[in-house]
């Protein structure tokens, strides 16, 4: 598993390794050494049996995790995660977030969003900043990443939409238009223990749609967090019931690398 102990330099670089080391053995970084801390019991949450992921071949995928439905798509560039639908008929704080945190969001994913974290970076992306408030508002930071949702309908035919389309203004109506980008969440010192904690895995900020200072992803606006003054909502007419299994497929935008000079 990822260790949380470390600090967030040497958390930022292993967490890269782990997940390359990961996907060249074929095991989830969870198993990379049978010496490895394992959590409390109380951190693991009871895990749903969520099925396969909807993706176009599924031997693309390597695990993130020996257990959590999380993988990397190194081939398609992509991190691959599974989670389920909310209710979602209110004013959001979240497209997805992560348990304990399961509410005012249209996803619930048991994916700890420092799994997600490592995978885009082993992908190529960049982590820039949550939004920042002092001494002036700075709106969140990071490579864009598009965000893609598949699920099978009441009848089992295959679905799959633009994670946009899920959420929409509560002024105009209309579905959200811009990608999130990575932030990078952050890190807090346990006083007890005086270990380094990724904040979005304990407060559960995963992909935001209103500014949190700990979110793993969010929209480069600003986005008030008073429920008075919120931007978004469920979309509610384009989503699927409750407990819907969805397959969310995140896909940062990265640089086109330089093609090589043609030799004669």
């Amino acid at each position: 598993m990822l260790d949380l102990a470390i600090t967030r330099k040497r958390f930022l670089l292993a967490a890269a390794l782990f997940a390359l080391a990961s996907c060249l053995s074929g095991r989830g970084v969870a198993a990379e050494s049978s010496n490895a801390d394992s959590p409390e019991p109380e951190e693991t949450p009871k895990i749903l049996d969520l099925g396969p992921p909807l993706v176009d071949d599924i031997n693309d995928l390597k695990k993130l995790h020996a257990v959590l439905p999380v993988w990397i798509d190194l081939k398609h560039k992509q991190v691959v995660l599974m989670g389920e639908t909310c209710r979602a008929n209110y004013p959001l704080e979240f497209l997805a977030t992560y348990p304990p945190r399961g509410y005012e969001s249209i996803l619930v994913v048991q994916v700890k969003p420092s799994l997600v974290h490592a995978g885009l970076l082993r992908l190529g992306a960049e982590a820039g900043h949550p939004a920042r408030f002092e001494p002036k508002f700075e709106p969140a930071t990071g490579t864009e990443v598009e965000i893609e949702v598949r699920w099978k309908d009441q009848a089992g035919k295959s679905r799959r939409a633009r994670a946009q389309e899920w959420v929409r203004d509560i002024k105009t109506k209309k579905a959200l238009e811009l990608n999130w980008v990575f932030a990078g969440s952050g890190f807090w010192t346990d006083d007890e223990t005086g270990k380094q904690v990724y904040r979005a895995d304990s407060a559960g900020d995963f992909i935001s749609v209103l500014n949190l200072p700990t979110s793993t992803l969010d929209l480069p606006i600003r986005s008030a967090s008073a429920l008075e003054s919120r931007l978004f909502e469920g979309f509610v007419e384009h989503l699927p019931p409750e407990k819907t299994v969805v397959t969310m497929i995140l896909k940062p935008k990265l640089p086109e690398k330089p093609k090589s000079p043609k030799t004669k």
